[in-house]
């Protein structure tokens, strides 16, 4: 469900350095309702500080992100945990809470009771797979169980949050720790959600998921963004060579929808 009209997110001209390097430079950046954006390129290139700037994590030295159109920085905290699912590349926690306590984080902010919250909760558990751990202790999962119990708390975050306003899903390098089967299954759970009306953005190394999942891939480098379009126009040897300094070979098999990377 894309709706090209009115943007959820909007970076206007952002700027922000460290120690006098540039990180990214009058970068823009749009991302509408209904949408899956995927944002990739070369270690260093902004990525994660793109996506810290967008969370509030960090702050720009100037220009301007919108929130559904208001300004980011007059949304209240509470507002934007009810619009804004984050999930982070990689979060620790200091208490051994069990994994279920650890999802139901996602409804602290819920208008619901908590009995719908919980029930919400269940679903999730069951359908990402991991009821069975419901009552482990958190430090004790190893690191790609940890990312599947933060996926289910930001989707029980999205699940009881603001239904009157387009939401917004925030992933930093969400399958860097799991295995090849759990990659597909977050990914088409954000496609799923996308498809619902979820605007959702996704810090990404691999080329070739994006290009299966995304609807539009951006590609990073300096700071700047180097191509932006659809998997077909951005997913091609002169982007690659140029953003990642990599001689690739890029098929079109007619079995499938997108290029594929050799």
């Amino acid at each position: 469900m894309l709706n090209m009209t009115n943007p959820v997110l909007h970076c206007q001209q952002l700027n922000y350095s460290i120690a006098g390097k540039c990180i990214f430079n009058d970068l823009n950046l749009t991302l509408d309702e209904g949408e899956f954006l995927a944002v990739l390129g070369p270690n260093g290139a902004g990525k994660s500080s793109l996506f810290k700037a967008i969370t509030g994590e960090l702050q720009p030295s100037s220009g301007t992100i919108f929130l559904n159109g208001e300004m980011r920085s007059n949304i209240n905290r509470s507002e934007i945990a009810r619009t804004l699912a984050v999930l982070p590349q990689s979060a620790s926690l200091s208490f051994s809470f069990q994994v279920i306590d650890v999802v139901l984080m996602g409804g602290l902010q819920a208008d619901c009771g908590q009995a719908k919250v919980q029930a919400f909760a269940d679903t999730i558990l069951a359908e990402q797979e991991i009821d069975h751990l419901r009552a482990r202790t958190y430090p004790t999962l190893s690191g790609g169980e940890k990312q599947r119990v933060h996926f289910s708390r930001v989707l029980l975050q999205l699940a009881v949050g603001n239904k009157n306003k387009p939401q917004i899903l925030l992933l930093d390098e969400p399958t860097a720790a799991l295995d090849i089967n759990y990659q597909h299954q977050l990914l088409k759970t954000a496609k799923h959600l996308a498809q619902t009306g979820v605007a959702v953005i996704a810090v990404l190394h691999d080329l070739n998921l994006a290009a299966k999942y995304a609807d539009r891939i951006i590609l990073l480098k300096d700071g700047n963004i180097c191509a932006n379009g659809c998997a077909k126009q951005v997913v091609t040897t002169d982007n690659i060579r140029h953003v990642y300094g990599y001689e690739s070979t890029v098929i079109n098999h007619a079995e499938f929808s997108h290029p594929i990377i050799m």
